[in-house]
């Protein structure tokens, strides 16, 4: 061993350039050990002196060094950059990977649907309205929880469309499942309990367990209920206490009155000149008579109990912050069917008997009249389904069916 190391050091005496690879392999470790990429030399041989070098090796060392260092930095950031996209492009394809599983048929659930329609047609019809319902129930849950969230630690105004109309309409339906919901882990109930939810759903399921003609027919039935009825008696009400009022806005107030007594529909720019009126006696919130509250009440399907102005007047500002949304978020053309639907039936159109661009159409009226109403005429958003769908041709249906 002794005298291996012995000839190599007197080899390495006698040739400069091992010397010199030596020294450079020595003071230039760090730069070795630290560099990401390492760029092997070309085939040129390398040229190099037999004089020795008079810059000591380490002070070229520290150069290389804040270069490696610079070459880190840009490869660090890159690195971060290329992470945050690969993490949204995550979450993009969890989502996406989501909604294929709803629909794939290679999962369990929906293998044991397709089994159990090979047995029974109807009883895998039930099968599959109940594991998309639950799907579809759950990711609304989801979404009313963040609502929630948003709603106490901000205010309404932070929500979405999406998130108020949930907030609005879920509750409800949760209502109706707490029988199930209560009696279902008791053994044996299963037996007549999901039967009897599909034999009555408007009672015992929310919507998603709904077939879209189920939801058409009860969606109608809703609004007959509270149109002829109603609505009749708001036109009424409306005409009668006109009658009352004194001012110089009465001119244009009258005029859209006879417009809705005539059959028609009055313009947009005439409601919108009219909307002072609601600001005085007898149209204001703290002036409206009693009966014409209890109309208004049943028109939303609101129960006639306590505090009946208050809630009134809480649903005039609820419809305005939904208005609002509608229009920050690009305008009634970013909704989906379900969400147009929805909205115009809630608003008094009949929305499945006229095409989307006529929903849109009134859903972008009703939004003009909306943002031009402030807080002392609140109650002017509550008639708007009489001043703008009473003699729509779309409610027609409405009119000839008891």
């Amino acid at each position: 061993m002794k005298f291996m190391i012995s000839t190599s050091r007197r080899y390495a005496a006698i040739n400069c350039k091992l010397l010199n690879f030596e020294n450079n392999m020595y003071k230039n470790s760090r730069f070795f050990r630290n560099s990401a990429v390492l760029q092997l030399p070309s085939k040129e041989p390398l040229k190099t002196d037999t004089k020795p070098s008079t810059v000591p090796p380490y002070i070229s060392g520290n150069s290389v060094d804040n270069a490696n260092q610079c070459l880190q930095s840009t490869e660090k950031k890159n690195a971060s950059s290329n992470n945050t996209v690969k993490h949204d492009n995550k979450l993009d394809n969890k989502q996406n990977m989501n909604e294929s599983k709803m629909l794939n048929d290679n999962n369990f659930t929906m293998r044991l649907v397709n089994k159990i329609e090979n047995w029974s047609p109807s009883t895998a019809k039930y099968a599959r309205l109940s594991v998309f319902g639950c799907k579809y129930l759950y990711k609304d849950v989801l979404v009313l929880l963040s609502a929630y969230k948003k709603y106490y630690s901000s205010d309404l105004s932070s929500l979405t469309y999406a998130e108020l109309e949930l907030k609005y309409r879920l509750p409800l339906q949760l209502v109706r499942l707490t029988p199930i919901l209560i009696f279902w882990p008791v053994p044996f109930t299963n037996l007549f309990l999901f039967p009897l939810a599909f034999m009555f759903p408007k009672y015992l399921l929310s919507e998603h367990f709904w077939t879209d003609e189920q939801l058409k027919n009860y969606w109608i039935k809703d609004q007959q209920n509270n149109f002829e009825h109603n609505i009749r008696h708001v036109d009424l009400h409306l005409s009668l206490m006109a009658e009352e009022c004194s001012d110089d806005m009465l001119l244009k107030w009258f005029r859209v009155i006879e417009c809705l007594g005539a059959g028609g529909v009055s313009p947009v720019e005439d409601i919108i000149q009219a909307i002072p009126v609601f600001t005085m006696f007898p149209y204001h919130f703290s002036t409206l008579p009693r009966q014409h509250i209890k109309v208004l009440l049943k028109m939303y399907n609101i129960h006639r109990g306590w505090r009946r102005r208050v809630r009134l007047k809480n649903l005039a500002q609820y419809i305005q912050l939904m208005d609002k949304a509608i229009e920050s978020e690009g305008g009634p053309d970013k909704l989906n069917d379900r969400q147009l639907q929805w909205a115009c039936l809630f608003r008094g159109l009949n929305p499945f008997s006229s095409s989307r661009e006529t929903l849109v159409l009134y859903l972008k009226d009703w939004i003009k009249i909306s943002s031009k109403i402030d807080n002392d005429s609140l109650s002017c958003i509550l008639h708007c389904q009489v001043l703008l769908a009473l003699n729509r041709p779309e409610n027609d249906i409405l009119k000839r069916t008891e």
